[in-house]
């Protein structure tokens, strides 16, 4: 066979063909699961210091989103409160781009960290830090002798152990034993350490010039490792039993007193720690497998110091430092699970995170998309690298999908960066749009990596993968859907049913004077374009041209490969509107058993499905008048909750109340003006049992109500039922409504979710107002009369974060919310299109007018159990296929 990925490669008629993939020096790393169970049950311990030590257990579905079994205390900032702005009015132009544009000189700025000469670039500023700034107040995490202990969490198994240092690499980082750990263990770790910082001066380990190191390289283009919450200058490398192929970091474990660093009181944890599993290194023992994961997780730290963003940006981001950023390859599409269908792959939405949407092939993908857009022509390394770093540690100010991507690809279309800060509002009407335009260019380039002449490919770099990757497809060429112009004359009306941000490619194989047009009825939010290779025959160059609904396009020039690339980039896709906002409070007699009867309010999802993530909804009653005198002035009513559980992790929220919760709900007083009907006075109050998880009376802070309470709000704010009421057991609740004697009131009970796990919601039945013996409220029309207002969690232009100085770029339109939660992910859309063509000449390209076949599903494996093959340097791998002819 001719021409590995090339479509003209001739096949012997046997039956059996023979696939011999070579070994590489650097392999990737994968985590399955054990395919035992239909859960997995996580638990997550948080040492904060002494002898405490708590756990949390959490029950998550097999396909759930790869980022909902974080830590907790990971998700978000334990002292970030969306409330603490500053406007942008505040800030210089230049200042304000910079915050943007140089993330990392702007944090520099913000913290006086003044580079020392001769200073690596992963701590660039730590000494100047120590000598002339108080951050660190003269205190510097001191580190013992290589032989000697220390206690560390191992938060693979959750206890404490004993670690010894046993190498320190490069002056940086520290390489920490488990006391049970193998010398294979030893070996490998620190041989790792020393390929991730060169100190063999190998010239294949300097990825770019001017860079000696995957290590200096990853700090040069993303920026410094975040010593300045750490007081330490160094890299935590602790190999520890997991039970589990994994490693991993926890933001949680350097940002424990942001905004401040750590102290002399601080756990040994509180420092930049890498956990490495032994069972990676027993299933992996390839030094340069390890020393890559090395540079995938040790990216997260660097992200994590600047804030958070979505996952997929976060993941895609680490994932594209990991190959393409370090002069590696990228990270292969049937890494850790497996998967069937390519074009199942290439059409699911573009946030997708799970097993059953798209294999959790989110990191390939968004890496390889920015991989496409760091190509010179395009942004270009530092620009792709503000973009992935382009992070906020204020909670409503965290960006989503396009927010971050529709402000940085202006610079396609202007050719350079603004010179004033100008927000960008997100355009929901016409799919014209940047991102719409990168993202449909993106599959045209990997498309054309199918063509295996390169001198038939397109010139355009926007219509190209980056120059060392155009010889070495990221897709499987093979399994795109392909019309055999030596067979047919025509295809009819094709299409594919595509999710938001998902693609379909097809191939007509080599047709001569093809005319493809697009259907009249064709949506106009999947835009088609068409790319037509060069013909040698002819001296036809390669083109691209877009096709609208009812448009059609003539390509001669001989037999040519042709693509017709199509993606669903509608403008709203990724945006809840008002009209598309799911019901959160409803009447229903689900689990209404026992003292409710009929129907009670429940704010959920569907029967037996935990409630949606990131929801700010309240179940409000009408405006009424209260007595001024009465013997008794009380709200009462019936609930039952199945919520987030408590946990408590020493994060503080609103004026340093101890969170003990995430998810929950509150009652909330409103006093109402009689003059124009606006709030005058909102109050939250306190059922006479206290709030709490149904099992004991404690108050609960909730960390999902930081989003519509600032820092300085009092604890009581915060409090709120959360966990669960017994075995779905109902409760009585009753409150002292007497402060609100003669006044106008609308009472409400809020719910607050934030962006993980959760439970099946919370119940409310037989809602009462008593004066005395009258009732007020709570007749038999009373209960329809309770409305659900939600309250829209979206960054405001203008918003500055406090902590971190960085400006909201993007504007939602008024009454739109980020679809975080991906509510309309099994939404489709499709174009169909039809071409006619000519057959091949015989005499012209004999290649062209031959019969092919599909070989078949490119890679197969059952979605549960998968292990990925991994290839060691020298070694071999061959894979018998079938032919079916």
């Amino acid at each position: 066979m001719t021409g590995l990925y090339g479509f003209g490669a001739m096949l012997a008629m046997e039956v059996l063909l023979l696939l011999c993939l070579s070994g590489r020096s650097i392999v990737g790393t994968s985590v399955t699961d054990d395919g035992t169970d239909d859960v997995l049950h996580m638990e997550t311990y948080e040492w904060l210091g002494g002898e405490s030590l708590q756990m949390m257990t959490r029950v998550l579905p097999t396909d759930a989103p790869l980022g909902s079994g974080a830590s907790p205390a990971a998700r978000s900032s334990p002292s970030a409160s969306a409330t603490r702005r500053t406007e942008a009015s505040d800030l210089l132009d230049e200042q304000l781009l910079q915050a943007v544009w140089q993330r990392p000189a702007w944090r520099d700025h913000r913290l006086d960290l003044k580079p020392t000469e001769g200073e690596h670039p992963c701590f660039a500023g730590f000494t100047h830090m120590i000598s002339n700034t108080d951050r660190c107040k003269g205190w510097v995490r001191q580190y013992p002798e290589i032989g000697s202990e220390v206690v560390f969490l191992n938060t693979g198994v959750r206890r404490y152990s004993n670690f010894t240092l046993k190498a320190v690499v490069g002056g940086h980082i520290n390489v920490w034993l488990e006391e049970n750990s193998s010398p294979l263990h030893e070996d490998i770790s620190i041989k790792a350490a020393n390929i991730y910082t060169n100190q063999y001066g190998i010239d294949e380990l300097k990825p770019a010039a001017g860079s000696s190191s995957w290590m200096e390289h990853e700090c040069k283009v993303m920026g410094s490792m975040p010593f300045m919450y750490t007081c330490s200058d160094r890299i935590n490398i602790l190999v520890q039993e997991c039970q589990v192929e994994n490693a991993w970091v926890m933001q949680s474990d350097y940002l424990r007193n942001f905004p401040g660093p750590a102290d002399a009181n601080s756990s040994a944890n509180f420092d930049i720690v890498f956990y490495m599993c032994q069972e990676l290194l027993d299933r992996t023992p390839n030094p340069y497998a390890a020393a890559n994961t090395f540079a995938h997780e040790l990216a997260h730290v660097i992200q994590g110091g600047f804030g958070y963003s979505f996952n997929t940006m976060t993941e895609g981001g680490a994932t594209w430092l990991e190959g393409p950023l370090l002069h590696l390859a990228p990270r292969p599409m049937i890494y850790a699970w497996g998967f069937r269908d390519w074009n199942r792959i290439n059409a699911a939405h573009f946030y997708a995170n799970t097993q059953e949407w798209n294999s959790r092939k989110f990191y390939q993908i968004h890496a390889m998309f920015l991989t496409y857009l760091a190509q010179p022509e395009l942004l270009g390394d530092d620009v792709t690298s503000a973009l992935q770093n382009y992070q906020s540690f204020e909670d409503v100010n965290v960006p989503w999908g396009r927010s971050a991507y529709d402000y940085f690809l202006q610079i396609l279309e202007t050719g350079e960066e603004p010179k004033e800060f100008q927000t960008v509002t997100m355009d929901i009407e016409s799919p014209q749009n940047a991102f719409a335009t990168a993202l449909l260019d993106y599959r045209v380039a990997i498309a054309a990596q199918c063509i295996a002449d390169p001198t038939l490919r397109p010139v355009e770099a926007k219509y190209l993968m980056p120059s060392q990757l155009r010889d070495r497809p990221f897709w499987d060429c093979t399994s795109y859907r392909t019309f055999w112009s030596a067979q047919d004359s025509s295809a009819e009306n094709v299409s594919a049913e595509l999710h938001y941000g998902g693609a379909a490619v097809f191939r007509l194989a080599a047709p001569e004077g093809a005319t493809v047009s697009l259907a009249k009825d064709a949506d106009a939010r999947v835009r088609t374009k068409v790319l037509a290779a060069g013909s040698k025959s002819t001296g036809h160059v390669a083109e691209v041209r877009e096709l609208g609904p009812g448009e059609s396009i003539s390509l001669e020039g001989g037999a040519r490969e042709i693509f017709v690339v199509q993606v669903n980039v509608d403008p709203a896709g990724e945006l809840i509107g008002p009209s598309e906002r799911p019901q959160l409070w409803k009447r229903s007699t689900y689990r209404c058993t026992g003292s409710c009867s009929g129907k009670a309010w429940w704010a959920g999802a569907g029967e037996g499905e935990e409630y949606p993530t990131n929801q700010l909804s309240a179940l409000r009653s009408p405006v009424m008048q209260l007595p001024t005198e009465a013997d008794k002035l009380e709200l009462s009513f019936d609930a039952m909750w199945d919520m987030e559980g408590l946990y408590v992790d020493g994060s503080t929220v609103g004026s340093g109340c101890v969170a003990k919760g995430y998810d929950g709900v509150q009652v909330r007083v409103r006093v109402v003006s009689e003059v124009d009907g606006e709030t005058t006075e909102l109050v939250v109050v306190s059922p006479e049992s206290g709030y709490g998880d149904g099992g004991s009376p404690n108050t609960a802070a909730l960390h999902a109500l930081r989003s519509i309470y600032g820092d300085d709000s009092p604890c009581s704010d915060f409090e709120g039922w959360t966990g669960k009421s017994g075995d779905f057991a109902w409760t009585s609740q009753l409150f002292d409504f007497s402060r609100f004697a003669g006044k106008n009131i609308s009472f409400e009970l809020l719910f607050a979710s934030d962006s993980a796990d959760g439970g099946e919601g919370f119940w409310v039945d037989k809602i009462r107002v008593h004066a005395g013996g009258s009732l007020i409220f709570g007749d038999g029309s009373d209960a329809d009369a309770m409305t659900e207002h939600v309250f829209l969690m979206v960054p405001k232009a203008g918003d500055v974060g406090k902590d971190d100085g960085v400006p909201v770029v993007t504007v939602l339109p008024e009454g739109y919310e980020f679809d975080r939660s991906l509510a309309k992910i099994d939404r489709t859309l499709s174009a169909p299109w039809s071409a006619q063509w000519r057959a091949p000449t015989l005499a012209v390209d004999p290649e062209a007018s031959l019969g092919r076949a599909y070989l078949g599903w490119s890679y197969a494996a059952p979605i549960n159990d998968t292990k990925t093959a991994l290839l060691h340097p020298g070694q071999e791998a061959c894979m018998r296929l079938a032919a079916p002819f």
